[in-house]
């Protein structure tokens, strides 16, 4: 179960905009462009509360925002609210909507109405559905971008992150440590009796009389009485406030501490709030989890790790819809899903068409994909440890989610990145400045770097014995295989004499890492001493058993994501190798 779709109308900038939702949603767009806008409006559709006049785009016009639930549970609901809402339902979908006519509108006024697939129309307000949708998604936690952690951290209040955590462990309290909570209970009652009743401080009984005697000197015959009321369990629990402390034995305040570990510990403490209430809801039920800019003063590796988090909730329990600036909030699997907000003067906040809905645009613009697969991998060269430089396509789209499939961990999880490498003659250069700043690069190439690039770069001798057996197998083989070969001896696309070769290069080095496949593996072993893989069957696509397109590689990704291993590959273990490399 889980909200499908909204549709907002009249909120904010949102003039009239529908979003397609799944269980991980991330919302990118340029600052004002309406990004939070969707969050509050969805936050409202779950939640009534009474919309003032800024929010409605056009006063005159009612504000109404529309959901579609898929796979209803109506087990969770009590028999009278399933009976008022079965007959809506059609195909396990549910669509209803909240709508306030004018702004400021007493709450009794706020309408929640279904709508009836037989008609065609909404029916307006039936019985128990507000507290049915209640039912299915509780109320939602929604997390602002300008919220102050330590507003929502560091001292209780009844609807912020601690106060919420506070409440959840004091109903665990009551319901599994009765004994010890009856002690505490007493020990209370005993500081009620000292404060008010029968064994009163003298003092307190003194300081009465006094001020009574005093009131009586003006107005005769009126008595002043001094009530100090001893503090409840729950008052105990709501005066808590967290600290911190960095160095063991010394706490400090929460607020003494930077933004980016206030944030950290704000988003730890949200995951740790979902988990509580995934565990006391009813089996089934949703939670909407609304973030605003989850990123907000956390570096990359923090990032990457509050994403896994995010996506973890996310199969469970829990709908994680947020906004981001940052594109290391998405990982390859999830560019596809991405909302794309953006806002006009004519028409408000408008979200683009999901690529995921234009497949068809991708496949009519291959290049376009390489693009789309290459953002979430910028700014992560100054934060990782492992530098992977690539040289090829495929590598850039694919490693990320091939690394993650095997090794269970993302790449920048394990402080690693990936840097296209553009070519293969700028490898090498480009290795040696990053190990003057201090870095200890590692880099993927295809077979042809080993005989092409190599000896230029110190790599390789000319004369040594696997190198040399491979070159004459290419000159024996020429003829026959019907490739044409360079001045260098190696195979090109045209020969010397400007003819086209029927074999390409790299066709020409998988026949020879079939037949030479020793030597190969000897000049692979050497070159892993520099830091450098080498594809042994020739390129990575030989690895794989994929064509050299994108339609191909997508379609592997997405068979790495549904079966979360490497096994419908031609090679997989040298694919676990290589991650093992890595």
């Amino acid at each position: 179960m889980r909200l499908d779709e909204v549709v907002i109308q009249n909120y904010c900038s949102c003039s009239s905009l529908r979003v397609s939702l799944s269980s991980f949603n991330p919302i990118i767009g340029y600052n004002n462009s309406g990004k939070s806008n969707i969050l509050r409006a969805i936050s409202w559709l779950l939640r009534k509360s009474v919309l003032p006049t800024h929010t409605f785009h056009d006063s005159a016009a009612p504000v109404m925002v529309e959901g579609l639930i898929s796979e209803v549970n109506v087990n969770l609901l009590p028999a009278n609210q399933r009976a008022q809402i079965e007959p809506y339902i059609v195909e396990g979908k549910l669509r209803f909507r909240r709508r306030q006519d004018i702004p400021n509108a007493p709450a009794a006024q706020i309408r929640v109405d279904v709508f009836n697939q037989e008609t065609g129309q909404w029916v307006a307000n039936p019985t128990g559905l507000d507290n049915a949708i209640g039912v299915l998604f509780p109320d939602p936690l929604y997390i602002e971008a300008m919220d102050d952690a330590a507003d929502d951290i560091s001292r209780f209040a009844a609807k912020n992150t601690i106060g919420l955590l506070l409440k959840y462990t004091l109903d665990q309290i009551r319901a599994n440590n009765a004994t010890a909570l009856n002690n505490v209970l007493t020990d209370l009652q005993s500081v009620g009796a000292h404060l008010n009743g029968p064994t009163r401080i003298q003092e307190l009984n003194t300081l009465e009389a006094d001020a009574t005697q005093a009131v009586g000197d003006f107005f005769p015959g009126l008595s002043l009485h001094l009530d100090i009321q001893a503090p409840s369990f729950d008052d105990l629990i709501k005066s808590a406030t967290i600290s911190l402390s960095d160095v063991p034995g010394l706490q400090r305040p929460f607020t003494s501490f930077g933004h980016g570990a206030q944030r950290t510990v704000q988003m730890a403490l949200i995951k740790l709030l979902a988990s509580q209430i995934n565990q006391q809801a009813a089996a089934g039920s949703i939670t909407v989890l609304l973030i605003d800019e989850p990123e907000l003063y956390l570096h990359p590796q923090a990032i990457e790790l509050l994403r896994e988090s995010l996506k973890l909730l996310s199969q469970q329990n829990f709908q994680v819809i947020f906004s981001t600036h940052s594109p290391l909030l998405l990982g390859a699997e999830d560019v596809l899903n991405t909302s794309l907000v953006y806002k006009t003067v004519a028409t408000g906040t408008v979200v683009r068409e999901k690529l995921a809905d234009a497949a068809h645009t991708i496949v009519a613009n291959p290049h376009q994909a390489s693009v789309v697969f290459a953002i979430q991998h910028a700014t992560y060269l100054m934060f990782s440890e492992t530098v992977l430089l690539v040289e090829g396509k495929t590598e850039m789209m694919i490693l990320p989610t091939l690394y993650k499939a095997i090794a269970g961990r993302t790449l920048a999880q394990d402080k690693a990145c990936l840097v296209d490498g553009s070519s293969s003659t700028s490898i090498p250069p480009m290795m040696q400045v990053l190990r003057s700043v201090g870095f200890s690069p590692k880099a993927v190439v295809d077979l042809d770097f080993v005989f092409k690039v190599g000896p230029q770069a110190g790599l390789v001798d000319n004369d040594d014995v696997d190198f040399v057996a491979c070159r004459a197998w290419f000159a024996a083989n020429q003829p026959t295989a019907n490739f044409q070969l360079g001045s260098d001896g190696f195979p090109a696309k045209r020969s010397t004499a400007g003819t086209v070769a029927a074999v390409g290069p790299e066709q020409a080095f998988g026949l020879m890492a079939a037949a030479m496949s020793a030597e190969v593996a000897r000049l692979s072993a050497h070159f892993r001493t520099h830091g450098i893989w080498v594809w042994e069957r020739g390129a990575i696509e030989a690895h794989l058993g994929i064509q050299k397109n994108d339609p191909a590689r997508m379609t592997f990704i997405r068979a790495l994501q549904e079966n979360g291993n490497a096994s419908h590959a031609t090679h997989e273990q040298d694919l676990i190798d290589f991650a093992a490399w890595i």
